[in-house]
This record gives structure tokens, C-alpha cells and sequence, in this order.
């Protein structure tokens, strides 16, 4: 399968991370799209679309050094993937697993797990 699509919206979710940019995580992030997971020695957190965009938004731009990579991404099928990612935001490496489904031809994320690890 062809993974550009994935990887482009990966890339643009490295951007939005890193810029603070609520507005591109709204347009990669599925309406129904849900986020969880947990820095370390942290509680559990969820959040819909809405509130992680609202998150993202209150955020300053990052100033640390930019580090993020697509550590793999798998097919399930023709309208299905997950990636497992990492970067870095601040002092906290973040390795997520985002899961994308294609809908009338789009492709987004639908849900988010993560878990952070102080450097």
C-alpha cells in the first residue's frame, strides 16, 4: 500500500506539534477523534478533538531542538492504518500510536495514545 498519504499527514502533525498549531491538528484529526495516554509518573488523561485542539492552541511554539520520527506505520486493510511515532516537545519525548482511517477518499486520525517521557 501506498503510504504517502500517511506520511504526509505525519509530517503535518510534526508541524502542528512543534508550531503550536491548533488549527492543522483540526484539520488531520477525524471529527470523532479521541486522545489518550500519560507522561510519566503523570495521571491518565483523555481528551475529544475539540479539547486537544484547544490544548495544542495554549501552547507556545517550541524553541527545543526538533526531534521527531516515524518509527513504523502498518496497514489494516485498504481504509485503515496506525503509526507508532516519536518527538520530542520541551523536556518530554513522546512516543504515540496514531490511528488513521479513510473516509470518501480522506484519510485522518482518529485516535490518539501516547505516553511521555521526562529527558
Amino acid at each position: 500500500m501506498d503510504a504517502t498519504p500517511i506520511k504526509d499527514l505525519l509530517q503535518q502533525y510534526f508541524d502542528a506539534n512543534y508550531e503550536s498549531d491548533g488549527q492543522k491538528i483540526a484539520q488531520i484529526f477525524h471529527p470523532a477523534a479521541n486522545v489518550y495516554g500519560h507522561v510519566q509518573g503523570g495521571a491518565f488523561s483523555h481528551f475529544d478533538k475539540a479539547s486537544f485542539v484547544e490544548l495544542i492552541t495554549s501552547l507556545a511554539p517550541l524553541s527545543s531542538p526538533r526531534e521527531d520520527n516515524i518509527i513504523a506505520i502498518d496497514f489494516i486493510g485498504e481504509n485503515a492504518a496506525a503509526a507508532r511515532v516519536s518527538l520530542r516537545v520541551g523536556d518530554i519525548v513522546y512516543t504515540d500510536v496514531l490511528n488513521f482511517v479513510k473516509i470518501d477518499g480522506k484519510w485522518g486520525i482518529i485516535a490518539k495514545i501516547y505516553s511521555g517521557t521526562p529527558l
